[in-house]
């Protein structure tokens, strides 16, 4: 159940939630539905940050559903802009294509109509694979629907107004008496070096002439008559489109990134002063950073996507992440993956124990964000093996080599025995089988590229550990080698966590792993004494 009340802690997306239903009571504009929007930019490859906007946004929508009233999420693609660079993974010869409308442009790998088609769909699997609801606008077809005309018309006829509202707020390297509309021109296909030299509102529409320069690009010269009544042109961000989307679906709220919020505040007052619509509730969100400490860009390459992230990770870490906040500016990668699994079990296990937590606002926070990471459906118990621990046991069986049913055979075996689950049930279990393979694409992919950094180990244990690897052998069951661990840990005066820490460290990679014993034992005895002994020869 959601919170209902102001009194007391609330969780970020509940006080958001009722601050919009507040906000609508105040204003009563007879809203029945309540419409969450989240731009989809279609221009490059989607990444975290364009997700981030989406699953925030969504989170906004659950909580007022949570609060009893109806709610939709619009992704809105932004499909009709032109483009502006070719990203890092697209053809350079794609240059050609500067300044023409993304869905204008072919799908450089085939498989859709346009190229922004493409970009737009990756974002939608994206979605679809995180579980979000949403329903999908195409600014193409919206603009062609006649969905904003009205709007377009009114911000034509008072475009004065509106060059006032952006002179005021960010200032413009535009003419005075700058037409916002950008026509699509008839002759070169190219949106961004057209110019509107007359309107004519009773009929819908422009006259324009195709003379601007766009990254190198000259127009073409043509002069043309177009309507802007489910027209192929677009109005311009900073002038007017957010405000029209807004009045035209009734959006009631919109997260916004740092990089647009210019756009975003130009926007919230020609909705108000010039379209007579109370803008949308908005959060302003940071950017996020890959490992360099570099934003993250489609157009420099450095993009994580969505599908990059599931590949290392279930979809609940890449929602706890979102939902935890939205202020400051946080730098990821795919690196990190263990990490952020590791965050998810830790929550889970908080959740599950809320009694132990002292503070009722971390309590509410706690209990909250990880409902909200489970997109309020049930919370389940947190397993009893770790994400790190299978990512360990792939890593130390021969997964070259094997197969990848064999592979889970084997890890399955390590994993019933240490955790003491029955094996059947881990076969049977989805998410062990899920976690499972992203452990295995995540020693594939990103572990076997790591050089591990020495640890430190003293003589003392490097001396003990010798001497347990002489006295055992083949022969031995797996509570004789553990037994004999502690015994030689005794006989030498080492303490057993350091000694059991060195042996992990030499043998696995982490200070801690699956119980000695069987472990050796599953490896086989020799074959494990030889992994130690190699890397104890980088000691020497």
């Amino acid at each position: 159940m959601g919170l209902r009340s102001k009194r007391g802690p609330m969780f970020w997306l509940d006080k958001l939630a009722l601050e919009v239903v507040e906000r609508e009571a105040r204003l009563n504009r007879g809203i029945e539905v309540y419409t969450v929007e989240s731009g989809i930019g279609a221009s490059g490859f989607p990444h975290i940050g364009s997700v981030g906007d989406s699953l925030r946004a969504y989170g906004v929508k659950l909580a007022l559903e949570d609060l009893g009233h109806w709610s939709r999420l619009v992704a809105f693609s932004d499909d009709r802009d032109g483009l502006r660079k070719v990203p890092a993974g697209v053809p350079s010869d794609y240059e050609r294509y500067l300044g023409m409308p993304v869905t204008d442009i072919p799908d450089p790998w085939g498989c859709h109509g346009s190229y922004g088609e493409h970009m737009s769909s990756m974002l939608m699997d994206a979605l679809d694979k995180l579980g979000v609801d949403y329903e999908f606008y195409s600014g193409t077809q919206v603009y062609r629907s006649g969905l904003l005309d009205q709007y377009i018309d009114k911000i034509l006829r008072e475009r004065h107004k509106v060059e006032r509202i952006v002179r005021e707020e960010v200032g413009t390297s535009r003419p005075e008496g700058w037409i916002p509309y950008w026509p699509v021109c008839e002759n070169c296909g190219r949106i961004y070096t057209t110019r509107v030299v007359e309107v004519h509102p009773e009929e819908g529409k422009v006259v324009y002439v195709c003379d601007q320069e766009f990254k190198g690009v000259k127009g073409c010269g043509y002069r043309g008559e177009v309507s802007y009544r489910r027209g192929s042109g677009k109005l311009p961000w900073k002038w007017g489109e957010f405000a029209a989307r807004w009045a035209a679906l009734g959006v009631v709220f919109e997260p916004h990134g740092k990089d647009i919020a210019d756009s975003f505040r130009v926007n919230q007052r020609i909705a108000r002063e010039v379209l007579g619509f109370e803008p949308p509730l908005t959060i302003r969100y940071e950017m996020f950073l890959d490992a360099t400490g570099e934003k993250i860009s489609k157009s420099k390459g450095n993009v994580i996507t969505p599908q990059d992230w599931l590949r290392y990770a279930p979809p609940e870490s890449l929602r706890l992440l979102m939902f935890k906040r939205y202020r400051g500016t946080r730098a990821i990668s795919l690196e990190r993956a263990p990490e952020y699994v590791e965050d998810l079990e830790r929550h889970l296990r908080l959740y599950w124990n809320l009694d132990r937590i002292p503070s009722e606002r971390d309590r509410i926070t706690v209990k909250r964000l990880v409902e909200y990471a489970y997109l309020l459906r049930e919370v389940p118990q947190p397993p009893k093996y770790t994400f790190r621990s299978l990512i360990n046991i792939v890593e130390l069986l021969h997964w070259r080599e094997m197969k990848e049913e064999e592979l889970l055979s084997a890890v399955v075996e390590f994993v019933s025995e240490y955790y003491e689950i029955e094996s059947g049930s881990l076969l049977t279990d989805q998410t062990f089988r899920e976690w499972f393979k992203r452990a295995l694409n995540y020693v594939r992919d990103i572990k076997s590229r790591f050089i591990e950094e020495r640890p430190e180990l003293s003589p003392e244990v490097l001396a003990a550990i010798e001497k347990f690897l002489a006295e055992i052998d083949e022969g031995m069951d797996a509570e004789e080698i553990q037994s004999r661990a502690f015994e030689v840990c005794r006989s030498s005066g080492v303490k057993p966590k350091e000694f059991f820490s060195a042996v992990y460290t030499l043998l696995v990679g982490a200070k801690s792993g699956p119980r000695l014993g069987p472990l050796m034992k599953r490896l086989g005895v020799e074959r494990a004494k030889s992994l130690i002994r190699k890397s104890i020869s980088n000691y020497s």
